[in-house]
C-alpha cells in the first residue's frame, strides 16, 4: 500500500542566511504516476519536491528523454505559475494537450509526444533551486514504457469493493481496475453516511494507483454507507466516467452511477 504524498507546511524566515544541505543529504523527489507502463495519450505527470521550490524556470531542469537519452522537445506545456501547488512542492507536468487530443492542429502536425512501445525517462536535475536558493542536490529519474493509448472510460459500475467488518476500523478497498490520476483518485471519491455527510478518515492509494483505500477515523457501524464519485474523476489520459478527453467532437456522454451503496460485513 502506497500512501499519497502529503503536503508539508513550511516557512522561510526573512533576513536569515540559509545553510544549504550537502548534495548527499538531499531528500528524494517522488514522481507520479508510479506505474511502469503508461498510456501513449498520457496527460499529466507530477513531481513532489522535498521543500518549497522556486517557481520560475523549473522546466529548464525537467526533460523527457527517449531510450537513447535524447531529450524530446515540446512535451510539457509551459505555464509559469498555475502548475504548482499552493505550497510550491508539487509540480504538475502537463503534456501538451494539443498533442494529446486527436483532431487538433498540434496533434496533426507533431503527433503525440509518446510512441506506443517506446521507453522514456523523465529526468529532474539536481540543480533545480528551492525557494531558499538551495539546489535540490540530487538528480531524479523515472523510466517507463508507453503502452497503447487509453480510450476507455473509468467504469464505476465495474469496480470491486472489499468491504470491512462492522465495529472495526478495517479499510474499505475499492479496486478501480485501471491506473487513475493519483490526485483525482484521492480527492474525487468519498464515503458518506446515511445523512449524506462525509465520513472522516484517511485515504491511501494502492500500487500503480489502481485502488482506493479508506481507513475510517472511527469504527464502522452496521448501516448502509455510500461511495460518492465526483464526475471529475480522471484516469491517466484525462478520461472521465462521462466522456473521453481524447474523443471525437460530438460523441455523446455516457450515463454512469454517481454512487455505490454498500454495508460492512
Amino acid at each position: 500500500m502506497r500512501r499519497l504524498v502529503a503536503s508539508a507546511v513550511s516557512s522561510l524566515i526573512s533576513g536569515m542566511a540559509v545553510a544549504c544541505p550537502a548534495p548527499q543529504a538531499a531528500s528524494r523527489i517522488d514522481i507520479y504516476p508510479t506505474a511502469r507502463v503508461l498510456p501513449a495519450n498520457l496527460l499529466r505527470m507530477y513531481a513532489y519536491f522535498p521543500s518549497p521550490m522556486a517557481r520560475d524556470g523549473i522546466l529548464d531542469h525537467v526533460t523527457l528523454q527517449d531510450a537513447k537519452g535524447v531529450p524530446i522537445e515540446g512535451v510539457f506545456l509551459s505555464n509559469r505559475f498555475d502548475l504548482w501547488s499552493p505550497d510550491s512542492r508539487r509540480l504538475t507536468l502537463l503534456l501538451n494537450p494539443g498533442r494529446v487530443k486527436t483532431g487538433l492542429a498540434a496533434h496533426e502536425a507533431m503527433g503525440r509526444a509518446l510512441t506506443e512501445g517506446a521507453e522514456y525517462t523523465l529526468s529532474i536535475a539536481g540543480a533545480a533551486m528551492d525557494a531558499a536558493g538551495c539546489a535540490v542536490g540530487a538528480d531524479t529519474s523515472y523510466t517507463f514504457t508507453a503502452g497503447a493509448p487509453d480510450t476507455t472510460r473509468p467504469s464505476p459500475q465495474a469496480w470491486e469493493l472489499t468491504v470491512p467488518a462492522s465495529r472495526t476500523r478495517q479499510p474499505l478497498v475499492v479496486a478501480v481496475n485501471d491506473t487513475h490520476d493519483h490526485l483525482s483518485l484521492a480527492y474525487r471519491i468519498r464515503v458518506q453516511d446515511g445523512t449524506g455527510a462525509n465520513v472522516a478518515g484517511r485515504v491511501d492509494l494502492g500500487p500503480a494507483e489502481t485502488s482506493w483505500i479508506f481507513v475510517p477515523a472511527e469504527p464502522w457501524h452496521s448501516v448502509t454507507y455510500r461511495l460518492a464519485i465526483d464526475e471529475r474523476l480522471e484516469d491517466l489520459a484525462g478520461t472521465r466516467p462521462g466522456g473521453l478527453f481524447d474523443r471525437p467532437i460530438g460523441r455523446a456522454e455516457k450515463h454512469w452511477p454517481r454512487t455505490i451503496d454498500w454495508e460492512p460485513k
